[in-house]
């Protein structure tokens, strides 16, 4: 590995890190998954039993993370957990799949997602499509010039929006269950209850639970992470479940099962019945500054990976480069904000999520088969946190998100299963390049 004299500053602590994780994991996807969610699963039963299913990976997925993390407490740390139990080729693969299959597109629905409800919340300025893009390309500029200016100011940014997107979805929550009427628990789209629908409708449910990863891909900027990585996981994915379980029940009981289901904008419907039309101006401003802050919190953590890539000789070098007086992956970040406007003036929001959700899936069960490896090949390393109840939670996570992955539609599995077969020949000119260097790619 490179060794770098400039060091990623430590400077999050524990409620930053909470802020992140929450911040990243609470998006756009809580503001319109409960909707599919219904429709999905026909009546109240499934819905249930997919909102648990889906907790319960992503719980697991998140403890594998609060395992290895703490453990190998450096920038990118997925890649890393890749890199030490399957080796280079297998590590490029996840990198550059990761990347230019689920982070870029992943910024850019973000950016796309944030630019419609500015749109909705300002409808005075007639936004045309290409006026929105343009709203887009400007929030992707604006977040990426204050992270380069340093992690602390990315991570306040993040916490003051983190605390008001909550505040706003808890004064939905709280008035939806006040208002909610039993009787809208009993209705249904389906005829029967259809129990089998439950993992089908698993799968829609984990884009609100999708981003738990991204804090080990800032361990190297966490004060103490042997003891903050897993207490900011675990206490950030017990506040996420609870808000997408609690909107939920305010949404069903307020509005009714069938009038739920289907809806683009479920949220808004159960403020409407709750507060009248200043309550669908609240969502819709909510809406926007929820988004806002997962986009900052993207392009606060996911630069990350390249940069370690880059450190260990498996990207350009110019990667690895930190900003002289912000210690910040500066390059990283700019390449990042580059391609993601691209995204934006040539894509769309369903474009850029059908090219992330299988290649993030097949990532994550990736991990979870890194832990096994590792627990093998380097069994006297500190681990501050082990996996609760490993091997059989650690089965259960692996097991319940393949299951998961082979939910996805085929046309999502045909495009993401292309990209990820870019990383092949990426590899192989990498390695051509860096031997016309006499580089090694072999870590120290």
């Amino acid at each position: 590995m490179n060794t770098n004299k400039s060091e990623l500053k430590r400077e999050m602590g524990l409620f930053s890190a909470v802020c992140v994780l929450v911040g990243c994991v609470v998006g756009s996807g809580i503001f319109t998954t409960p909707g599919k969610i219904a429709v999905t699963a026909g009546s109240i039963g499934p819905m249930i039993v997919g909102w648990l299913i889906a907790g319960i990976s992503a719980v697991l997925c998140a403890l594998v993370y609060a395992e290895l993390s703490p453990a190998m407490p450096k920038a990118g740390d997925s890649y890393v957990y890749i890199d030490e139990a399957f080796g280079h080729g297998a590590s490029f693969m996840y990198g550059w799949s990761s990347i230019f299959g689920n982070f870029l597109p992943v910024i850019a629905m973000m950016a796309t997602a944030f630019a419609s409800n500015f749109a909705a919340l300002f409808p005075v300025l007639h936004l045309s499509v290409t006026g929105q893009r343009l709203v887009a390309t400007a929030l992707i500029v604006i977040l990426s010039f204050v992270n380069i200016r340093g992690v602390k100011n990315g991570s306040t940014v993040q916490n003051i929006f983190t605390v008001a997107k909550i505040t706003v979805l808890a004064a939905v929550t709280i008035g939806g269950i006040v208002a909610l009427k039993p009787e809208n628990f009993t209705t249904m789209t389906t005829e029967t209850v259809e129990w089998g629908r439950s993992f089908a409708t698993a799968v829609p449910a984990m884009g609100a639970f999708g981003g738990y990863y991204t804090l080990s891909y800032m361990s190297g900027e966490i004060k103490n992470p042997k003891r903050n990585l897993p207490l900011a996981t675990i206490i950030g994915m017990g506040v996420v479940i609870a808000i997408n379980v609690l909107l939920t029940i305010a949404c069903v009981g307020s509005v009714g099962f069938a009038n739920l289901a289907g809806s683009d904008t479920p949220v808004s419907v159960a403020a409407q019945v709750v507060f009248g039309g200043v309550g669908a101006t609240l969502v819709t401003l909510g809406a926007t500054v929820s988004i806002f802050g997962s986009t900052n919190g993207t392009l606060l953590s996911l630069p990350r990976v390249a940069y370690a890539m880059a450190e260990n000789r498996m990207m350009f070098p110019f990667f690895a480069k930190l900003h002289p007086k912000y210690k910040t992956p500066y390059v990283t970040i700019l390449v990042y904000a580059t391609v993601a406007v691209m995204f934006v003036w040539t894509g769309n929001f369903m474009t850029f999520l059908m090219m992330s959700t299988f290649v993030g899936c097949l990532s994550e069960v990736a991990v979870c088969l890194a832990l096994f490896v590792l627990r093998k090949k380097q069994p006297d390393l500190e681990r501050p946190f082990k996996m609760w109840g490993y091997p059989v939670t650690a089965i259960l996570a692996t097991v319940v998100t393949f299951i998961l992955v082979c939910s996805v539609s085929p046309q999502e599995m045909r495009s993401g299963g292309f990209l990820m077969l870019t990383s092949i020949p990426a590899y192989l000119i990498f390695l051509y390049m860096n031997k016309k260097r006499g580089v090694s790619t072999e870590g120290e």
